[in-house]
């Protein structure tokens, strides 16, 4: 595989070093499964899904670029840092890369790994849950915590997968083998989803939180909303889907928001919350698009979001 990690260089000190220092190629071998826990990078490279939904294309390029761009993040304190290279979907349909995630997604989890997905349409997010629930224990309840401006529930076109019905397939599989379906939502906003919609994900029994949470003054409601959450659940599978934000600080989207909400303290504040919570089975940041960005400041964003994340992940088993 093409290695995209390169960055600046402190010196020797352990203390010192980033990621593209730390970063090895993942071979899913009993010894990556001793303590310290393993991150398990992997890349979705394409934006099939999105292009089937009718947004704007380039996120086959964001896995790329979130290397580069994370490639200077300080070294994640208590893991070891592992890179599994692109999942190949070998064909234009999101179904095709969806199988293939979940696949490399399982191996992952299989070799007690942590992945961190790279997007890539957020159709990945259905492959990312799959692997997931493949790799888990019979019976554990795997559920999706999805930050995004979308609901992504929607009905497939012509019976094709996309990057609006990565739950809508989560929950279709649930449905089908007599699972729990368990979807919260957080950041969601009412111009980007039609009633019919909102209606139908709550209906099948999507927990939605809209973008207007994102204040102050709703911290503490939102938080409880979360601990229940992921009290339900054993596994979560976490979504950072980058068109949350706003446009101002997130451009390179394939559905920019003029009105998201800002990667501000109460943003920092939830994302430590879900990933201190121990639930957290792995992790995807989605529709970063390079060639729609603005001098890097979509992945640089996304490299950040990142780094909050793993900051706060558990490093005991």
């Amino acid at each position: 595989m093409i290695w995209n990690w390169r960055g600046r260089d402190d010196g020797p000190d352990p203390h010192a070093q980033r990621w593209h220092q730390v970063v090895k190629p993942w071979d899913a071998l009993p010894k990556t499964r001793s303590s310290p826990r393993s991150i398990v990078v992997i890349g979705y490279p394409t934006d099939a899904g999105v292009r089937a939904n009718f947004g704007r294309g380039g996120a086959h390029e964001g896995p790329a670029a979130l290397r580069l761009a994370c490639s200077n993040l300080p070294a994640p304190p208590g893991y070891r840092l592992f890179d599994a290279g692109d999942v190949a979907g070998g064909s234009d349909h999101a179904e095709a890369w969806q199988q293939g995630l979940a696949a490399a997604v399982a191996a992952a989890r299989a070799g007690g790994g942590v992945p961190l997905v790279l997007g890539g349409g957020h159709d990945q997010a259905f492959g990312h849950w799959l692997g997931t629930v493949q790799a888990a224990p019979a019976g554990a309840v795997v559920g999706c915590i999805n930050i995004d401006a979308h609901i992504d529930m929607r009905e497939p076109n012509h019976v094709v997968a996309h990057s609006g019905t990565p739950y809508t397939q989560v929950h279709s599989w649930c449905k089908a083998h007599s699972r729990p379906f368990w979807y919260l939502l957080l950041g969601m906003q009412p111009a980007h989803n039609t009633p019919a919609l909102i209606h139908r994900a709550v209906a099948a029994g999507a927990q939605i939180v809209d973008i207007d949470a994102f204040q102050p003054s709703q911290e503490a409601s939102m938080m409880q909303v979360i601990d229940r959450f992921l009290g339900a659940c054993d596994l979560v599978c976490l979504s950072v889907d980058l068109d949350v934000f706003s446009a101002a600080a997130a451009p390179g989207v394939s559905a920019p928001s003029p009105m998201g909400i800002t990667p501000d303290a109460l943003f920092r504040s939830v994302v430590r919350r879900i990933a201190a919570s121990g639930k957290v089975s792995g992790i995807e940041i989605a529709e970063c698009a390079p060639g729609l960005d603005v001098g890097g400041r979509t992945a640089r964003l996304g490299a950040a979001v990142i780094d909050s994340i793993v900051r706060a992940l558990p490093t005991q088993r």
